[in-house]
Formats: structure tokens, C-alpha cells, sequence
């Protein structure tokens, strides 16, 4: 029997000496292909011993003050034989009782995977800080992010809800006129959504980790922030700085320090020399003494113990509002005021505290005379200079944070691994396995005791985007009978059907004709506005095109623009957020590497191979092999390979109980396939490291391609120079420079030119010394 001990927030519990303890350990099941899973334990039971007790701070006695909250689960991690095998947080249970006495409690232990959902809780993505984001709200700025390929955080994709853009048709809608030019205003922002996951790490003190992050597949992926049906211009929010402060009692009595010019609030307490409190009041005036702008639209958020209290709205000079509040017993209220206003201006806000007394005078023989008095306190405040920047953060859409991050999930089919209890790495499935090692564990497995199960595969499996009400959309729908982007994948099974469903809508674009001009429209068939579904956008490379824009100042002609849609250049191919293939909007061809093609589909077809199975095994590992084995490892029994679909460990006999599928994908390490055009290309490319590997170097021998970097000690973006083919053909041409045409309209080129091959070479370092190498294949065209 191995020795296990299992601790919670670095407090050793006492354990049973015959409790059993298993482990069940997933990543990706056939049960529920596009879930993400992590570790979690059958519940078992620790003695109520005194220590356990102290731990647990004795939960079966209700009268007892915890300052625990038992809804929680608490940090924990667990070790065999003094060595880690899995860290997470446990779950207390109930606690069992004999006789009246405490004989034990029955906790769960989950993995850190499945804690991600403890730190968002209902918390929407509204409240994540996005002030890093915070840029210049003016025509000029926006016309910058429309065009430029600066590596902007926020953009502005040209899809509206005001109009319907027409272009070259003379009409009151068409952009390529100055009259009717496209405005700036009329558009809303969008934020990469790698960003938004800096915001998530931010707010809950985790870390994502991982090359996709800075992957371009990632990083050209934006979320649309439209929660309004107009958008409505807001500067960022700025607190009241009280500078200092004056006031008097009219009893005589030493004012009170009402106002905290340190952390600018005001305290309003219950005053106990009030004997007839249900008359006594605190009044909260605010009055506008100046503002730069008179036809600006301020608003003032106050907040009554840091809880967004009521918002208050107005223009122009003069008194604003007055709150009141009831001198009821246990009043202690701390207030602080938020100032923000829908264009650049300076403003002062003054500040008066009131509070109206009610006491009571013996004038002499019980005779009680009824007095007022009044408290009149004034803070000094400083000029706020709002300016014209953008708080992106009021426009964000309405999902949580734990949607958004399951919704991003889905959408690359990507593994969460972790690290820590707060890093967690994130890879697409395939770059995932592709990390793993391959392990034989012929010698510890029970070869006498096997079964082998069909696979329990789906009849149809369905990938669908939320229901989208614009009028292109539904244009589509109505055409093809059904939604664009969506896909069915039907089989000839007779097993149930199994959804794929993204929290996202697949907006469909429309290019103008005889340009390279798309636009997008969250106008319904009826051309009324609507709010959409949170939006997912792919952003292009730069394209020529021609229109009209006013950016307040002047209107231009924008000659090149950064499209949105559905697609995207990355790593020198064409990638597609559609789930099927689909014909671009923007490019006119059928996009082949959508998010089936690109992310499912080497796991679903590895199912799908009629010789598959689901082979059930048992087995005792070594203890240094069950604490460093891995989900994404490759097993080998006999002359077989598996991959692990589950596993589950009993920590305490050291039996692990396997549910394996026979693995049909290629052994070596998975590797991009490039077919380079004629001339060369410089694009991105993920090297993922193997499992235990510490470090990699690439050799570009002779080829003549350069890597940048060429060494790394984890997993990386690598940008690779290709150099140009020197020995490619030509198509023939007539005097006039047109390229021949057969009558099938296929061009005729000369019998010169070969395609080349380069190859580099990648080695991984392992710590004992030993070495892996692969081979990265660039294809350069003869044309």
C-alpha cells in the first residue's frame, strides 16, 4: 500500500488507513467531444479526528462561528509517497455523526480545470478592467483603425445598424459619394479576444500560458462590442477628488470628518444625539458650479459602499440632485462619486452634506420644548478634465465570463493543462497530443483481464453559431435552408445526435460588387435595429478599395482598409471561423480550412475508423511513471497504440483502471504542410514541444530560410523567411501581356519550372541527455 497524503491550504489532513482514494482523470472523452474535463475524485472519508476537526473548523456544529464559507472549495493538492501528483481545491461534503458524535467527514477532491468556474462565478465580462484599452474617441482616430496596420488592440470594422451602405448607385446610402459618406460615429469597436483574457488573468490572479495565444489563428480573432442599439460616445469615468472641506454645526458642536480628502468619499453615520430618529435626515446635494460645455450630457455615478447606487443625469451649470437618507440606527454608509459625460469637457462638481437634527429641551417642569438644528458641511473639489477618450468597457456584450471562456473553447477546440492552481496552459486538441510521449506499458498491465467495447459514436454531429437576425443572414437561410457557417456531419450510425453550440453569432458580410469592399449590418429583415449576440470577427490583411468617410473634420477617401469577416490570412494560409466550408464573402472562395477541418477533425476521424475501439485495461504503475504519465501521452500495449480517453487511479493500491482508443494518427510529431508561392513568403508557425522536452533548436542548414528565433525553451511562434523559388515557370502571354487561355479558360504555361523543396530541421533536448528530431517541409511553387 502506498502512502498518500492529502493536504488543504498546506493543512495536513488525517486519512483512514483503509479509505481508498481514486482519481478519475479526462481531458477529451467520445462522450462529449467538445467539453473540456480535468480531474475529480469519488467523495471520501476523513476521521473527525482533532486536528480534522480544527481543519474543518467543525462543521457539524451549527452553533459554532466559522469563519469558513462551506459553499467554497479550499486550495488542496495531493501526494503519494511524498510525491505530487495532482494539485486542486476539495469540497467538504457533509460530516457524519454517530451516537451524536462526529465520526468523519466525506469531502471531493476537484482539479484545478474544473476550479476556473469557482474564480468567475455569474460575473459578466462587463466586470473585467479595460482601461489598458482606453483610447481617443475622434473621427481622426477611428479613420487610423479602419485603415492602418498597426498592430491596433481595438479596431473598428465597418458593420452598422444606422443604414444600409450602398455604393456607386447615386442613392441617399451610397459611400463612394461625399454627401453620403460613411460617418465615424456610426460605428462600434471591437477588442481582440486576447485581450479580453488578459482581462480575465487580471481580475482573478490567474495566468493563461500557451503559443496559441500569440498565434495569428488567435491573435486576428476580435469580439464585437455592440451592447446598445445606437452607440453612444462616453468618456472614461473619473472619481470626485475632494481636496479639503469646511462646515459647522449650528449647536456649537466640533464638526465631524465627514469627508476623506485621501480616499475622496464621505461617510454618513447614524447620529445618536438624534432622540427622535425617524425625523432626522442626511441630505447629499450635488450642484454643478462650471462645465466647459453646456450641451455636454455628464452623468454621476454614486456608489453607497462601493455598490453602484443610482446615476444621475445632466447638462449644464446649476443644482443636479439631492439624496436623502432616513438617521435610522446602524447607518454607515461611505459614498465616493464617479463623473463621466458623452463628450470632452472640464467640469466642477460641488459637494454639500446637510443633515437636519431633531432634539428635544427641557424647559422646567417636564415641560419638553422640540428644537432643529442643522449640520452643514461643503467639500472643495477639483476641475475634472474629461476627455474625448473611449472606455470600451460600457460597450461590452452581455455574457459571462465562464460563456465566454467555454464559448472561445469550443471554438479552436482547445485543452485547458494545468500548471499551477492559477496557470493553466491553453492549445488546440491536436497541438496538445502532438506534445505527448510514447509510453509502453506493456510490463504493467493485466494482460489476462482486457475488454474491448465498440465505440459509441453520434449519428450526427452538429457545430452551430446562435441564430442571427441580420437581413443577410436570414437572406441566406431563407435560400439554402440553413444558417451560415453552421455544419452537420451525418453518419450512418445509428447513435444519437451530438450539438456543438458556440454562444457566438457568424455575422455574414457583403462585398460591394466590382470592389474589394465588404461591409457587415445588425439591421433585421424588417431594417430595424437590433442588439446582437456577442460576435465573433476574423480581421483580414490590408486591401485596396475606395470610399467615403467623415471624421469630423474633413471627409477622405480611404484607399485601404482592414477588413472584418469571417476569414483571415494567418501562417500563410486562408483560415475560416465558419465550422464548414462556406464561400467568403470577402475573397469569393470556398475557405477549406474552417474550424471543423482545422480543430475536430483529426480527433472525429480517428473515431470514425471502422478498426477503433474502446479497450478497457487495468494495470499497477510505478509510482514515478503515475505522477508523470500524462492524458496526452500515447500508451503502447503489445504492438498497439492508444490514446487515453480516461483514466482512473487508485492512489492508495496503486491500480489504475485505463479506457483507451486505438490511435490511428501518424506517429510523429504533427507538422504544418506550407505550399510557398513562387516568390517566397515570411509567415508564423507554432513548434510545440514534446512532454519533458526543455529545450529546441532549429537547423536551416543550406536552404536558405531563415528562423527567427532559431532556439526556444518552450512552445513558440517561429517566423520563417522563405526564399524565393529561382528555378520557376511562366505562363505564356500574347503581345499584349494577357496570359493565354485554353477554351476551358485555363492558363497556358511553359513546360520550365519545378517546385522546391526545402527542409529544415527541429531537435528537442531532454533533460537525460537524449534528443528528438523532426523534419519542417517547406513546399516552394514552380508558379
Amino acid at each position: 500500500m502506498r502512502k498518500v497524503q492529502v493536504y488543504i491550504e498546506n493543512q495536513k489532513l488525517e486519512l483512514f488507513n483503509d479509505e481508498q482514494i481514486q482519481i478519475t482523470s479526462s481531458v477529451q472523452n467520445v462522450q462529449d467531444i467538445a467539453k473540456v474535463f480535468t480531474d475529480f475524485s469519488q467523495s471520501f472519508t476523513v476521521p473527525a479526528s482533532p486536528i480534522n476537526n480544527q481543519i474543518f473548523q467543525h462543521f457539524y456544529q451549527t452553533d459554532v462561528d466559522s469563519t469558513l464559507d462551506y459553499q467554497l472549495r479550499r486550495d488542496a493538492k495531493i501526494e503519494i509517497d511524498l510525491v505530487l501528483f495532482r494539485t486542486g481545491k476539495i469540497q467538504l461534503e457533509k460530516a457524519n455523526l454517530k451516537k451524536g458524535m462526529a465520526e468523519s467527514y466525506t469531502i471531493t477532491f476537484y482539479g484545478d480545470v474544473r476550479t476556473l468556474q469557482d474564480y468567475f462565478g455569474d460575473d459578466k465580462l462587463a466586470v473585467l478592467d479595460y482601461t489598458p484599452y482606453t483610447h481617443e474617441y475622434s473621427g481622426a482616430e477611428i479613420q487610423a483603425r479602419i485603415t492602418d496596420t498597426t498592430d491596433y488592440d481595438v479596431r473598428y470594422p465597418l458593420i452598422t445598424s444606422e443604414r444600409v451602405w450602398t455604393y456607386g448607385d447615386a442613392a441617399s446610402t451610397d459611400i463612394s459619394v461625399t454627401g453620403t459618406r460613411m460617418n465615424y460615429y456610426e460605428l462600434f469597436p471591437a477588442l481582440k479576444i486576447r485581450r479580453v483574457f488578459d482581462a480575465i488573468e487580471s481580475q482573478y490572479g490567474i495566468d493563461f500560458q500557451g503559443a496559441f495565444l500569440t498565434d495569428e489563428r488567435f491573435d486576428n480573432a476580435f469580439l464585437y462590442l455592440k451592447n446598445s442599439e445606437t452607440f453612444g460616445f462616453q468618456t472614461e469615468p473619473q472619481r470626485i477628488n475632494f481636496t479639503s472641506y469646511s462646515g459647522f454645526d449650528t449647536t456649537g458642536f466640533v464638526a465631524r470628518d465627514c469627508f476623506n480628502t485621501v480616499e475622496d468619499t464621505l461617510l454618513i453615520v447614524y447620529d445618536d444625539e438624534d432622540l427622535n430618529p425617524a425625523v432626522g435626515t442626511h441630505n447629499i446635494n450635488l450642484v454643478c458650479s462650471s462645465v466647459s460645455n453646456p450641451s455636454a450630457t455628464y452623468y454621476i455615478d454614486v456608489y453607497n459602499n462601493g455598490v453602484l447606487e443610482t446615476t444621475l443625469q445632466a447638462q449644464g451649470t446649476g443644482n443636479i440632485d439631492t439624496l436623502t437618507y432616513s438617521n435610522d440606527v446602524g447607518l454607515n454608509n461611505v459614498f465616493y462619486f464617479v463623473v463621466r459625460a458623452n463628450a470632452a469637457i472640464n467640469i466642477d462638481i460641488d459637494i454639500y452634506y446637510n443633515q437636519y437634527r431633531t432634539e428635544w429641551y427641557d424647559s422646567g417642569g417636564g415641560v419638553f420644548v422640540q428644537i432643529y438644528t442643522l449640520l452643514i458641511f461643503n467639500a472643495t473639489t477639483s476641475t475634472l478634465a474629461l476627455v474625448a477618450d473611449l472606455d470600451i468597457g460600457n460597450n461590452i456584450p452581455d455574457l459571462t465570463v465562464s460563456d465566454f471562456v467555454k464559448g472561445v473553447l469550443k471554438e479552436f477546440n482547445l485543452t485547458i493543462a494545468p500548471l499551477s492552481p492559477t496557470s493553466f496552459e491553453l492549445m488546440p486538441l491536436e497541438d496538445w497530443y502532438a506534445k505527448g510521449r510514447i509510453v509502453d506499458i506493456t510490463p504493467h498491465t493485466d494482460i489476462d483481464s482486457i475488454d474491448i467495447q465498440r465505440v459509441p459514436l453520434y449519428k450526427k454531429i452538429s457545430f452551430k453559431y446562435q441564430k442571427s437576425e441580420s437581413f443577410i443572414n436570414t437572406g441566406f437561410a431563407d435560400t439554402f435552408g440553413r444558417e451560415y457557417g453552421d455544419l452537420e456531419q451525418t453518419f450512418d450510425y445509428d447513435g444519437s445526435d451530438y450539438v456543438v453550440e458556440s454562444p457566438f453569432e457568424n455575422l455574414l458580410h457583403s462585398k460591394f460588387t466590382g470592389t474589394n469592399l465588404q461591409a457587415g449590418y445588425i439591421i433585421n429583415r424588417n431594417f430595424g435595429k437590433y442588439i446582437p449576440k456577442p460576435i465573433l470577427l476574423y480581421m483580414a490583411e490590408q486591401t485596396a478599395c475606395s470610399f467615403k468617410f467623415n471624421n469630423a473634420t474633413t471627409v477622405d477617401t480611404i484607399t485601404d482598409y482592414m477588413p472584418f469577416g469571417q476569414d483571415t490570412f494567418a501562417n500563410g494560409q486562408y483560415l475560416s471561423l465558419n465550422f464548414g466550408p462556406e464561400i467568403s464573402s470577402l475573397r469569393e472562395i470556398v475557405i477549406n480550412n474552417h474550424i471543423f477541418a482545422t480543430y475536430y477533425s483529426n480527433y472525429i476521424n480517428n473515431l470514425y475508423v471502422r478498426k477503433n475501439r474502446l479497450v478497457y485495461v487495468k494495470c499497477y504503475l510505478p509510482l514515478a511513471l503515475l505522477t508523470s504519465i500524462r492524458l496526452n501521452d500515447r500508451v503502447i500495449i503489445r504492438d498497439k497504440r492508444y490514446v487515453i480517453n480516461e483514466m482512473k487511479s487508485n492512489l492508495t493500491t496503486g491500480e489504475v483502471n485505463l479506457v483507451l482508443l486505438l490511435d490511428f494518427r501518424r506517429i510523429k510529431r504533427r507538422r504544418p504542410k506550407w505550399t510557398i508561392p513562387t516568390g517566397g513568403l515570411t509567415l508564423k508557425s507554432p513548434v510545440i514541444m514534446p512532454n519533458g522536452a526543455t529545450e529546441f533548436n532549429i537547423d536551416e542548414g543550406a536552404t536558405g530560410i531563415v528562423a527567427t528565433p532559431d532556439r526556444a525553451f518552450v512552445d513558440s511562434n517561429i517566423q520563417f523567411a522563405i526564399p524565393a523559388n529561382p528555378d520557376s515557370g511562366y505562363f505564356l502571354m500574347t503581345e499584349d501581356g494577357d496570359n493565354l487561355d485554353t477554351e476551358d479558360y485555363n492558363n497556358l504555361r511553359s513546360e520550365e519550372g519545378t517546385p522546391q523543396i526545402l527542409n529544415i530541421e527541429i531537435t528537442y533536448d531532454f533533460p537525460d541527455g537524449s534528443t528528438e528530431t523532426q523534419d519542417y517541409p517547406f513546399v516552394i511553387s514552380d508558379l
